[in-house]
């Protein structure tokens, strides 16, 4: 699963442990998702960050068979949406890289590295992520920050 759609996923389980209100930042998948399912994706989510995201990605996948219907079919469209937009993402990435200064570049080669490092579970990917980013001199997190447009 591509890397949009983990960052869709982790978005879920930071909106459960910072105890915002569900239903205001869930993936696309999960809209039209009951209460139930939306607090068992949570708990999946929450109890499997431990896991790679190939791992993860086949609890969510059989997760997602086992609710069926409108879910299941968003979830296909999900992926269909995402795989669409893999092309440009990275044409707008490489468009990206080529206007930043040297720090820059390095960072994002450096965090390119742990984001692929698929022997990360993705609970350490995120905090290897954030200890990496926390780390840059200001003017190059903001660079990286501009260039995604926060």
């Amino acid at each position: 699963m591509c890397r949009l759609a983990i960052f869709a996923l982790l978005a879920v389980a930071a909106v459960s442990v910072y105890g915002q209100p569900a239903g205001q930042d869930v993936p696309p998948f999960l809209r039209n998702a009951t209460p139930a399912q939306l607090q068992s994706f949570q708990q999946l989510i929450q109890a499997n960050g431990h896991l790679t995201e190939s791992a993860l990605d086949a609890k969510v996948s059989a997760w997602v068979t086992t609710q069926g219907g409108k879910v299941a079919a968003d979830w296909a469209d999900f992926q269909k949406f995402i795989k669409g937009q893999q092309g440009q993402a990275e044409a707008a990435h490489q468009a990206a890289v080529a206007n930043f200064s040297p720090a820059a570049k390095k960072a994002d080669t450096d965090l390119t590295a742990i984001s692929n490092d698929s022997s990360l579970s993705v609970q350490a990917k995120g905090q290897k992520i954030q200890a990496y980013l926390n780390s840059l001199p200001a003017n190059v997190k903001a660079e990286l920050e501009k260039a995604q447009g926060q």
